[in-house]
């Protein structure tokens, strides 16, 4: 898979400041997001509807080779601008296997909640279907056989950009190396993973990304 060369501004190595790199975040952050709209609009219903269709043929793969029976996936369920994945996520659900998706909660914390595409949800703010129901804390997210999270831009070492909040930073670093490198799946677009983007010590690495074009693995191209 071909890195995105375009400049994306990253002071990470050079020793800059801690306001200098987030200022730079979000810099690319103001990039992506409305790039993200444009690019939903050019695509038009015909091209979104093949966009989920290669999402959804590759999640499947991912999961059917590292879940081999029905478990429980920690996923999320995405905005018009995210990667299409609701699709994928009904397939899996009519496979058996159990979805976890993230409701936001004060202090900056995710709860964990069962969904189910056949029951209708409230939409939040953002218009994203909120599951109500029991509120699991973030063991469920790291008990999960696979989880499915969501970015804005990776880079070639897997360091990731979120939409800021920060709520995967907390919790990713929770993982054992063998939860973090075989069972957790970055999603974005194949033009968002970069040569280089701007990160901090903290911000969460995933060795593993999938986009419409298919699996990248950190620090290998091709």
């Amino acid at each position: 898979m071909h890195l995105n060369t375009t400049p994306a501004t990253s002071n990470s190595d050079a020793g800059a400041s801690a306001d200098d790199i987030s200022l730079d975040k979000d810099i690319l952050r103001s990039q992506i997001r409305p790039r993200r709209l444009i690019a939903r609009s050019h695509r038009g219903e015909h091209g979104q509807q093949q966009m989920q269709e290669l999402f959804t043929a590759h999640i499947l793969e991912v999961v059917a080779q590292r879940v081999h029976s029905p478990g429980t996936i920690a996923a999320y369920l995405p905005t018009k601008s995210e990667p299409p994945i609701v699709q994928a996520l009904n397939a899996l659900h009519e496979q058996g296997h159990r979805i976890l998706v993230p409701v936001v909660r004060p202090g900056r914390k995710l709860a964990w909640v069962h969904w189910d595409p056949t029951v209708e949800h409230p939409l939040s703010p953002m218009g994203i279907p909120e599951p109500e129901g029991e509120e699991q804390d973030t063991q469920a997210f790291i008990d999960a056989d696979l989880r499915l999270i969501p970015a804005l831009a990776f880079d070639a070492g897997g360091h990731r950009l979120g939409q800021g909040g920060g709520y995967y930073d907390r919790i990713i670093p929770l993982l054992s190396d063998q939860q973090l490198t075989g069972r957790s799946i970055g999603i974005v677009f194949s033009d968002e993973i970069y040569e280089a983007i701007p990160y901090d010590q903290w911000d969460a690495i995933l060795p593993v990304i999938l986009t419409e074009r298919g699996i990248f693995l950190a620090h290998q191209q091709g």
